[in-house]
């Protein structure tokens, strides 16, 4: 089945869709499950799961002082702003599993040198917010370290949904988790294109801005 493994609902700062809304939309379009992946909170997932309309992988994406880290498979809340080695074993903590979310991203990515550091249990390879150049140098890393990977749409609108992800044989969110953790997955979707770059670029910098000049 398709699962998309990186979505944002509104109870993301920038996520702008109902957790209902988004379980309604991937069942639309076939999805056979998605990982809901909130910034810094875990409420979205929980929902998720409680409403039952389809499978959920439960997630956070954590700031960590570093970058952006994804958790998935927990169901306790991950403190932001702490150190990537911290983060990871909270997360483990948790009994979930740590993945480098979109490691060359200008905004939030750890980067290379924090990927290869770190034992990150996967790396997010697609996201369908980044640019192509990104995707292909995070599927190298990947494979230069040999470490599983995971892909997702980084949605925030509800066009987003299903744009990338992965392709598994599973059932829930256990099994899906296992087949990242075996290698066991296909990968597909899409790039960000130049308009969807320029419409990136001017949300990302004016939520910035927004902030104080502060990370999410």
């Amino acid at each position: 089945m398709k699962v998309d493994m990186h979505v944002h609902s509104i109870y993301s700062a920038d996520g702008e869709v109902p957790v209902k809304d988004i379980l309604k939309r991937a069942k639309k379009i076939g999805l056979g499950a998605l990982a809901i992946t909130d910034h810094n909170e875990i409420k979205g997932a929980m929902e998720a799961k409680k409403l039952g309309i389809l499978p959920v992988i439960r997630g956070i994406e954590v700031s960590s002082a570093e970058g952006h880290i994804l958790a998935y498979g927990l169901d306790c809340k991950i403190p932001r702003d702490m150190g990537i080695e911290e983060t990871i074993e909270k997360i483990h903590e948790c009994g979930g599993i740590a993945v480098a979310a979109h490691p060359y991203r200008y905004w939030s990515g750890i980067g290379e040198r924090y990927a290869r550091r770190y034992n990150f249990d996967a790396i997010e390879v697609f996201n369908g917010r980044c640019k192509n150049s990104s995707n292909e140098k995070a599927r190298r890393l990947a494979e230069n370290l040999n470490r599983p990977t995971t892909a997702g749409s980084d949605a925030h609108f509800i066009e987003e949904i299903g744009k990338a992800g992965i392709i598994v044989e599973a059932e829930d969110e256990e099994d899906v988790l296992e087949e990242i953790l075996k290698g066991d997955v296909k990968i597909f979707g899409r790039s960000r294109n130049l308009g969807e770059t320029i419409k990136y670029v001017k949300k990302a910098v004016s939520e910035w801005m927004g902030r104080g000049f502060k990370k999410i």
